[in-house]
């Protein structure tokens, strides 16, 4: 029985208003251990989320026994028994006109479990080429499945693909610097050059030096402004956030808040987050959140929609385990293209970005791999350092981008130039 077959099957259980979610998820990988590939592992989770409603009562359950669908039917209404009324809940979401997108490369599908260990072995002689010691690693392809089905008339499905690798290497000199890369994609792509990259990170932060603190202009590589943005700015664009007052962005549409452009796309042509529909069962889009600085609009799902009187922007994320709530998809971040900084810290990876406060977007954060710019040139690695500030005045002070574009996972972006206070 295919995913659409089973949430037709389970929607006959239901004698109310309600749909189905229903989410097939296979991985293939690889862990790396020093030099070694130590485990190969394939597993499939099957399952569906059943949401029931009458009136504005809600409830909800889930299971991975696809045996059981009409006892998991029932624990969804026994749930709605005894829930509160969603005050503003209004309606499910309705059938809209969904495009057809371009998700994955095919080639994805032709991928076998010797192919992904001989990419894992290409990572691991790429990191030995640039006189780096592999430490671990991960190779994965996950293929993913969903379908929605719902009593207002939707019925959709889709699939997609995504393969990723990661290494981590020692490079072990006066000291024991490390480094890592990994790329992600749903194309095929070249793992030795994520070995050897790994390695040349790890070099070049060795011998690291200890610095005074400064006030000065830094610049954020890909993986540092991805992580702090996901912690502390990203979830102020959600509607809920809005609605419910935790928000440092609301009452701001029409206001500069930053430098930069910032693009949610779910259209994306094989973009890592690119879906035919959202979790609602509504058409992803693309939407320019912010332009040139200007705040443009909020993240909506359909709930927040249509309490908003506003279109769904598509950004309802959603699992077999969950109920909908807001997301994003492929978020890209542009602005002026600058050629770096005179004097200050280039900042790659950060460690521990989870600890800044979400509500207030202050940061302290531990500098994982960064370096001292002095006449425009890289010094030298720094040593124990952090990277003091709050993410709002962060973005009011950038003054550009640089470097090449990166997909870290979802959000695609240079590195960014902007101020603010290091210490060792």
């Amino acid at each position: 029985m295919d995913l659409e077959e089973i949430a037709h099957k389970t929607m006959k259980f239901m004698h109310s208003e309600g749909d189905v979610f229903a989410q097939k998820i296979k991985v293939i990988s690889y862990d790396i251990e020093k030099s070694n590939i130590e485990i190969g592992e394939e597993k499939e989770t099957i399952g569906i989320g059943i949401r029931v409603i009458e009136g504005k009562k809600q409830g909800f359950s889930f299971t991975n026994n696809l045996t059981n669908l009409e006892d998991c039917v029932k624990t969804a209404y026994k749930v709605l028994k005894v829930s509160r009324d969603k005050e503003d809940f209004i309606s499910l979401p309705i059938p809209t006109t969904i495009k057809e997108r371009k998700l994955v490369d095919k080639s994805l599908y032709d991928i076998t479990s010797k192919d992904l260990m001989e990419f894992s072995m290409d990572m691991i002689r790429g990191c030995k080429e640039k006189s780096g010691v592999p430490s671990s690693g991960s190779t994965n392809l996950t293929f993913y499945e969903e379908a929605i089905s719902s009593t207002t008339g939707i019925s959709l499905y889709q699939k997609y693909a995504t393969l990723f690798g990661y290494l981590s290497s020692i490079y072990k000199n006066d000291d024991v610097a490390t480094g890592f890369d990994y790329n992600i994609m749903r194309k095929k792509f070249e793992f030795t050059p994520i070995g050897e990259l790994a390695a040349l990170k790890a070099k070049e932060t060795s011998n690291a030096k200890k610095i005074h603190p400064m006030y000065c202009d830094v610049i954020l590589g890909p993986e540092a402004i991805s992580s702090l943005l996901s912690n502390t700015f990203i979830p102020h664009l959600f509607a809920e956030s809005v609605d419910k007052n935790k928000s440092f962005l609301k009452g701001k549409i029409g206001k500069k808040i930053t430098n930069l452009t910032i693009i949610d796309d779910g259209t994306l042509e094989y973009g890592v987050a690119s879906t035919n529909f959202d979790g609602d069962g509504n058409s992803t889009k693309r939407n320019i959140v912010i332009d040139n600085g200007i705040l443009i609009k909020y993240l909506y799902d359909d709930f927040y929609a249509k309490k908003y009187g506003v279109e769904s922007t598509g950004n309802s994320e959603r699992d077999y385990k969950s109920l909908p709530s807001i997301g994003t998809t492929n978020f890209i971040i542009g602005g002026e293209t600058l050629e770096g900084i005179e004097e200050g810290f280039i900042i790659n990876e950060l460690r521990g970005a989870h600890t800044a406060n979400s509500i207030s977007g202050d940061f302290s954060v531990e500098i994982s791999s960064g370096f001292y710019i002095n006449d425009g040139e890289r010094k030298h690695p720094i040593k124990h350092g952090m990277i003091v500030g709050n993410i709002f005045e962060f973005l009011n002070k950038v003054k550009g981008v640089y470097g090449q574009v990166k997909d870290t996972g979802g959000i695609i972006t240079p590195s960014i130039i902007s101020e603010a206070r290091v210490v060792g």
